[in-house]
């Protein structure tokens, strides 16, 4: 049935009325950005009949839409060999991509945000996600000040930055507990760069395990700021010459950088010594035995950013942290 001369309707109820999405109506509105003729006379032809009349704001905000949203990533991490942010990119460009949106990356290196600057002086995104969170975490100061749409894809103390993350604390307090509770009780944990935050809140989850069960926690024993495998080495050595039980890698990376030490060493592995990972991925997946590990969803850690930022594009509330659900799974290389 026709609406009634002069009723508003809503982007929202145009959009549901079509199955189409907010940015195909704004789209079409506009005569901006990529829509198929066939869709766009669709939705013209509907808000003709039924007296949609957008409001001037709502033709400003399609108006200046890129139809880009950008992704901010270290320079040097670009080069690991993590597994972690090709997936995530996955998830990114997939949410995205059913919207309409394109991704183009945006690299930052530690003093240099220029190409940052650029990007948001350009207008050349209508939003950004921020791949990893720092304690000094000058890209968020940047993009708090540019008033752009962006979130966080990792926890951060910042009340004011949207945050979208797995539950790293209580994920490494959970392993760390269930290992403690199997008799190891002298662990090593190996922790890479401490300014990432996600290391400080493995870190946390690891001495939170210890005070909760009524461990003593052995800080010679905690090795931070691990960055290469030279070190990884160094640090596994000293390890395998303290008695100690189990070794945890706060990440893959790390944990295949202990591994590959081990195997050099003649270390059998659970035998002589246990090993864990805070994070899986298939960088462990060439151990013999298998590696108990944190199973976080990559994919769809990416995906559910990109939700989020999208929301705040379209001018919606959405939740200050948003955590997703993860997995432990236990192997051979702990028992």
């Amino acid at each position: 049935m026709q609406e009634q001369e002069g009723k508003k309707l809503t982007m929202d109820d145009v959009a549901k009325a079509l199955g189409v999405s907010k940015t195909t109506v704004s789209r079409a509105v506009s005569g901006k950005g990529r829509i198929g003729e066939q869709t766009r006379q669709k939705v013209l032809e509907y808000i003709a009949q039924h007296n949609y009349k957008p409001n001037v704001m709502a033709k400003g905000l399609a108006n200046k839409r890129t139809y880009n949203i950008g992704m901010v990533l270290q320079a040097d991490l670009l080069s690991s060999d993590l597994p972690f942010f090709p997936k995530a990119l996955k998830g990114i460009s997939e949410a995205a991509a059913k919207e309409a949106y394109d991704v183009i990356l945006t690299l930052v290196d530690t003093n240099d945000l220029s190409r940052l600057a650029r990007v948001i002086e350009d207008q050349k995104v209508d939003g950004l996600i921020l791949m990893r969170t720092l304690q000094d975490d000058k890209p968020a100061e940047m993009l708090k000040k540019s008033g752009l749409p962006f979130v966080a894809m990792g926890m951060t103390d910042d009340p004011y930055v949207c945050q979208v993350d797995h539950d790293h604390v209580e994920a490494c307090r959970e392993l760390t507990g269930i290992l403690l509770m199997k008799g190891l009780k002298k662990i090593a944990l190996i922790v890479g760069d401490m300014n990432h935050v996600i290391n400080k809140k493995r870190l946390e989850g690891f001495c939170a395990a210890h005070k909760e069960l009524g461990f003593a926690l052995d800080e010679s024993l905690i090795f931070t700021d691990v960055d290469s495998q030279l070190l990884a080495d160094r640090v596994t050595d000293m390890i395998l010459m303290r008695g100690v039980s189990c070794m945890i890698g706060a990440d893959d990376l790390l944990a295949s950088q202990v591994l590959n030490r081990l195997e050099e060493e003649g270390v059998q592995i659970p035998r002589e010594m246990r090993l864990a990972s805070f994070h899986d991925s298939q960088l462990l997946k060439s151990a013999g035995t298998g590696i108990t590990a944190i199973r976080f969803h990559t994919e769809e850690l990416g995906r559910e950013a990109c939700r989020v930022l999208l929301r705040q594009i379209n001018g919606e509330e959405v939740p200050h942290l948003t955590k997703l659900s993860y997995e432990v799974a236990i192997r051979g290389s702990t028992k």
